[in-house]
């Protein structure tokens, strides 16, 4: 199409003219000059970026810096009261959350709001419409008669410098794509952005036909046939799409067609068209999801059920293009330092951001996690974004100021995200940022698009929330101010809220730390540990970091923690794990089942050896946690499918007795549930 982007747009009033043909005859001069007018959207106001420099306006032309309104498009007058343009100039099928009002102006600079819309088509892109307070004395009267090798006229504001006349000749038609239920017609005559909407005519001025896109070098337009047999008492609306996801690999084809009864107010046919639009899209999506492999329970899951994180840093399940099952990512981040031992990683993935703030020590957990703006700032000005504002004149952003809307969403899982958007003035994009709170700072999803599509994203994104993996890793102390930000504790880990759960129950959370003692106490989904400084001089400092995960238990579906990580310090060198093992499906092959075996048989490195590497100066000893009802289960013959494993690594052992020591205190301070 050959419509302006609102964004990159020229806006000159129509009082400018040029012509290449010297055939126009005086009325079509006339024409030209008093029934051809340009379609225009205010300016915004207000722009609430904040830049790091002020923007300097010198470089860019005056009648840019100075007009009120964007030109996007031509439009022509076709009666006394009715005007005709492509539908895609004024496209009601779409809603800016900047450009709410639709204008002409004509060649004296008159402004004009858009009022009914009598007739069109979305599909042969045409919209004929009245204006406010305006009537026309002068109107373009229809020729349907045509042949190859007949002068034409293109009339637009081209490039939204002014009214173009350009010449050329009829080629023929070409029916349209989808099913050719009518034709288009070609031309030679050029066009530009902006001709959109414009007519094209005999040098007498009677027009053959709408001008709506250019291709090759070839204009297309709608012959006047096509425009007038269509049912002036309905505005049909009709597009074909294919659907996506960015974890999915399939597509979903879908059309879709409503209609709104003429003549209607153009913002009335916009609200409903966009309500048509919105329940469309989610039968489509959730049309797009059901046809994908099942999620979580069916036979395409066998390698996400065994994964693990590894890491703070949001993951992603997706399908596997390759094989077509579901599979955990492996991000390939960039890191950013911050002041106060603060650190932003980031990736971008098909327009997507990731991101995981680790929270600056001077700014409160519950700023760091819930306030929106100082999230977006601290992103802006970490990770350089551009306003180009004139030709290579760019403007580093570092604020979009206090979002426009702030919500809360709660995914499969039972977390709790913010969202939050801003919607930018000078592009007509929206920022959407979807927040998850987590002990050491949040993990952080956006995207940046036309702001007329922010319902499409956020039901992306909501889907993406119910698929990111994040493990929760923080310090004690971060921990403790964490759990006590209940709005935003996941319901997996709430459960420790209930004064009736027993100290045994198996689900929820329970973490507490003793400064005095040195001493912390940990019970979530099955694993108990109530470690002291016999293991290691626990501090404040000390990090506890907890990777909950989907894994079959009792060959039961169950979300649950999986991994446990305790390091005595930041440095990472003397710490504990705890691992659920979970036995491996045969469909992961011989060295998956080779791993399981060597840990029924208690195996190194799991069979309580302390092992010293003098070169390195470190030590490590594993072994296996036997369940509380280990014997119960063994007496019973039950199949065995988890094993709990636990390991120990230490800088400077001094000696495998001092290491056992530490592993023994470790191992009578775990207790485990299946």
């Amino acid at each position: 199409m050959i419509f302006i982007p609102i964004f990159t747009v020229f806006f000159i009033s129509c009082s400018s003219f040029s012509s290449n043909s010297g055939s126009m005859s005086p009325k079509t001069l006339d024409l030209v000059q008093n029934a051809v007018f340009e379609v225009i959207v205010e300016k915004p106001i207000t722009d609430n970026t904040v830049y790091e420099r002020e923007l300097n306006w010198d470089n860019v032309p005056f009648v840019i810096k100075n007009d009120k309104y964007f030109s996007i498009g031509t439009a022509f007058a076709i009666s006394k009261n009715e005007l005709i343009t492509a539908f895609h100039v004024i496209n009601l099928g779409y809603e800016s959350l900047i450009y709410s009002k639709y204008f002409i102006r004509d060649s004296k600079g008159g402004v004009y709001e858009i009022d009914r819309v009598t007739g069109g088509s979305r599909e042969k892109d045409f919209l004929i419409f009245t204006v406010k307070d305006r009537t026309f004395d002068k109107f373009f009267k229809f020729e349907s008669k045509y042949k190859i090798g007949d002068s034409v006229l293109s009339i637009g504001n081209a490039l939204g410098e002014g009214i173009v006349v350009r010449n050329g000749l009829v080629l023929g038609t070409v029916p349209e794509e989808d099913s050719g239920r009518w034709v288009l017609l070609k031309s030679s005559a050029d066009g530009n952005p902006g001709n959109s909407g414009g007519p094209l005519v005999t040098p007498d001025g009677r027009v053959v036909a709408l001008v709506t896109s250019l291709r090759d070098n070839i204009l297309y337009s709608v012959p006047a046939d096509v425009i007038f047999e269509s049912d002036r008492s309905v505005l049909p609306y009709r597009s074909k799409n294919r659907f996506g996801h960015l974890i999915l690999a399939n597509k979903f084809d879908n059309i879709f067609e409503t209609s709104v009864t003429l003549p209607n107010s153009y913002i009335n046919i916009r609200k409903k068209l966009r309500e048509d639009y919105i329940k469309n899209y989610d039968f489509a999506m959730s049309s797009l999801f059901n046809e994908a492999p099942e999620y979580l329970s069916g036979p395409n899951n066998v390698y996400l059920l065994n994964s693990s994180l590894s890491t703070s840093f949001p993951q992603v399940s997706f399908i596997d293009q390759n094989d077509n099952n579901w599979k955990l990512s492996d991000f390939n981040i960039k890191s950013y330092p911050l002041e106060n031992d603060g650190r932003l990683s980031h990736i971008n993935v098909s327009g997507y951001n990731f991101y995981k703030i680790k929270k600056p020590s001077t700014v409160s957990l519950e700023k760091s996690c819930t306030d929106p703006k100082f999230i977006m700032d601290l992103i802006l000005q970490n990770i350089r974004t551009d306003r180009n504002l004139w030709g290579n004149d760019r403007y580093r952003i570092l604020s979009f100021g206090d979002p426009v809307s702030v919500g809360q969403f709660q995914d499969k899982m039972g977390r709790t995200w913010i969202s939050a958007s801003w919607t930018v003035s000078f592009n007509d994009k929206v920022q959407i940022l979807y927040i998850l709170p987590l002990p050491d700072g949040p993990a952080v999803i956006s995207i940046n698009q036309e702001s007329s599509l922010i319902q499409d994203y956020e039901w992306d994104l909501r889907k993406l929330c119910d698929h990111i993996f994040v493990a929760f890793y923080a310090t004690f102390n971060n921990w403790l101010d964490y759990l006590s930000m209940d709005e935003y504790i996941p319901v997996f880990f709430k459960d420790h809220l209930q004064s009736n759960l027993s100290d045994s129950h198996k689900h929820g959370l329970i973490f507490q730390w003793n400064e005095n003692n040195k001493s912390f106490y940990l019970n979530s989904h099955g694993i108990r540990i109530n470690s002291d400084k016999n293991v290691f001089d626990w501090t404040g400092g000390s990090e506890l970091f907890i990777a909950p995960s989907w894994y079959i238990n009792d060959e039961k579906l169950e979300y649950g923690v999986n991994k446990v990580i305790v390091n005595k310090d930041l440095r990472g060198n003397d710490f504990f794990v705890v691992y659920r093992n979970i036995l491996p499906d045969q469909r992961l092959g011989s060295k998956a089942m080779e791993g399981w075996n060597d840990l029924v048989q208690e195996r190194f490195p799991f069979d309580g050896t302390a092992v010293i590497s003098a070169r390195e100066n470190r030590g490590s000893v594993g072994g296996i946690i036997k369940p509380e009802n280990a014997i119960l289960r063994s007496i019973n013959n039950v199949k065995l499918d988890t094993l709990f494993s636990l390991y120990l690594t230490m800088e400077n052992p001094q000696n495998e007795e001092n290491l056992n020591q530490r592993f023994n205190a470790l191992m009578h301070a775990i207790s485990v549930e299946e």
